[in-house]
């Protein structure tokens, strides 16, 4: 990459399959092993899906987000149903979660698109519970292509899911972007999921080599904090965080 940010998208869709009568996931535990997983069952228009669960996220005004429905009691085989996925108009990997309750004397079944919930609602069998949860889900497939990046002198692959605008609270990594960087560069991360401190959310430092250095293909934080040790590049920590998850 040179004269220019290749956003790092470390992260991929996770729309939050609960089981029946299970709480929304949040980060943790549940969104490693979603991540290791390569993903959990969603349903969208009547067919089945997959996503990655990365949590709640806190978010500042003006992030574009997508409702996701989520059954409190649901039939067995009940999965969280969205209704936009990549490559549609209006897709984003932000959810809101909407709660879908069946009403006492009803029987639940299995919803498998927003028409269904929305039919089960207008028959009077359920509820629905618009709430102020974010969750951190993006879609895999449709044609999405990964992104190379560096951790620790080796390749790795993530989804770029571009910038976001966060509320104070969220847990941030550190990611190396390069200005000028050598032929074949690529961002940098140091941490990767099921380590500690992993998070698909990652706070840029942009990394500009002197006049004078000839730039040099860096694999690694031990690589750039040896290079600014010797002088030969500067660091700028930036404001900007980018929603990137490791696949």
């Amino acid at each position: 990459m040179t004269k220019r940010i290749s956003i790092l998208a470390l992260v991929a869709v996770a729309a939050l399959a609960l089981p029946a009568g299970s709480a929304v996931a949040t980060s943790g535990p549940a969104a490693t092993a979603a991540a290791k997983s390569k993903g959990v069952a969603g349903f969208y228009r009547g067919r089945a899906l997959r996503y990655l669960d990365l949590g709640v996220v806190k978010l500042a005004k003006g992030n574009k987000v997508a409702p996701l429905w989520t059954v409190t009691n649901a039939a067995a085989g009940q999965h969280n149903v969205i209704d936009v996925v990549p490559g549609r108009r209006g897709y984003t990997p932000l959810w809101r979660v909407v709660k879908v309750t069946w009403k006492a004397g009803a029987k639940p079944r299995v919803l498998r698109s927003r028409a269904a919930v929305e039919a089960a609602v207008r028959a009077g069998e359920a509820t629905l519970e618009r709430t102020s949860t974010i969750v951190n889900c993006p879609v895999l497939g449709f044609g999405q292509k990964a992104t190379a990046g560096f951790v620790k002198e080796r390749a790795v692959k993530y989804l770029d899911l571009g910038p976001l605008k966060l509320a104070k609270g969220n847990k941030l990594a550190p990611l190396w972007a390069f200005t000028n960087g050598a032929a074949g560069q690529r961002n940098i991360i140091d941490v990767l999921p099921g380590a500690k401190g992993y998070t698909p959310l990652w706070r840029v430092t942009m990394v500009t080599w002197k006049d004078g250095v000839t730039p040099r293909v860096l694999r690694s934080r031990a690589a750039v904090e040896a290079a600014m040790a010797a002088g030969e590049l500067t660091l700028k920590r930036t404001a900007t965080v980018v929603n990137c998850p490791v696949i």
